[in-house]
């Protein structure tokens, strides 16, 4: 689905800081059919990387990490949500600046360990695509304190949260308005050394096949193939450069597969 802009309190982009970026244009290439368009950045390397020429996520090549995907939430005024955001306990890790000609950000770390990006777009709103195989599908947030992590996000972007029932336990999921954006789930002392984190959910038409071809590719399997009742089928990988995403078949896809 084409989308021209992002609302307020939404996830508008995900990033993959990485050390390597021209092995993981290969790798999310080949896995989820993106081509890659380089950008001029200060920082150093940078590339949009698209689907049928629209954009669906950004690699950034990185000196420094932590490396592996973050994600950017839309905002009215970056300095105004990033004042909050330390008001509620948060730690700003880069103060508001802007991105020359598309926007002015601020990176942050939730009070229970989760990175994210405040995006105010001034001339890229973000992700062009989402919600259909190889865009942006979900959004999930990995936590030990559920309780805190509820009140934070809920103060800072005026979610709502109701609680449902996975394969894995309780979960919360995250509304803005009308929509559901994320979902929430402690993290379980039997999955080993998971810290808090964002997670990125990208569609695909066949999870079984989107796992096989990313082992093909290099990559691993951290959990899956499971069957979500009414949401889908999902796999939790890992690319070359280790950092961690999901892929999901919707019901319906996974339905008619």
């Amino acid at each position: 689905m084409e989308v021209q802009s992002h609302a307020h309190g939404t996830f508008c982009f995900w990033e993959l800081n990485t050390q390597d970026i021209v092995r993981d244009q290969r790798f999310y290439s080949e896995l989820l059919g993106w081509s890659a368009f380089d950008v001029p950045s200060a920082g150093g390397g940078y590339s949009l990387m698209q689907l049928r020429g629209k954009d669906v996520a950004g690699l950034h090549l990185a000196r420094n990490g932590p490396f592996g995907w973050l994600p950017y939430v839309s905002v009215g005024s970056a300095d105004q949500a990033a004042s909050l955001a330390r008001k509620l306990g948060a730690a700003v890790v880069t103060d508001p600046f802007d991105v020359p000609g598309v926007g002015r950000m601020s990176m942050l770390q939730d009070p229970v360990g989760g990175r994210f990006a405040l995006w105010q777009a001034t001339g890229h709103s973000g992700a062009q695509l989402v919600d259909e195989p190889g865009a942006m599908y979900w959004n999930e947030l990995f936590v030990n304190d559920v309780a805190a992590a509820r009140t934070f996000y809920s103060n800072l972007f005026g979610w709502t949260t109701r609680e449902t029932e996975v394969p894995s336990g309780p979960y919360t999921i995250f509304d803005a308005g009308e929509h559901s954006i994320a979902g929430m789930i402690q993290i379980q002392k039997e999955w080993g050394p998971v810290s808090p984190h964002w997670e990125v959910y990208f569609a695909v038409g066949d999870c079984d096949a989107a796992m096989k071809r990313a082992v093909g590719l290099g990559g691993a399997v951290l959990y899956g193939p499971l069957d979500v009742p009414g949401a889908g089928r999902l796999a939790g990988l890992q690319d070359l450069g280790r950092a961690s995403f999901t892929v999901m078949q919707p019901a319906a896809a996974h339905e008619e597969a």
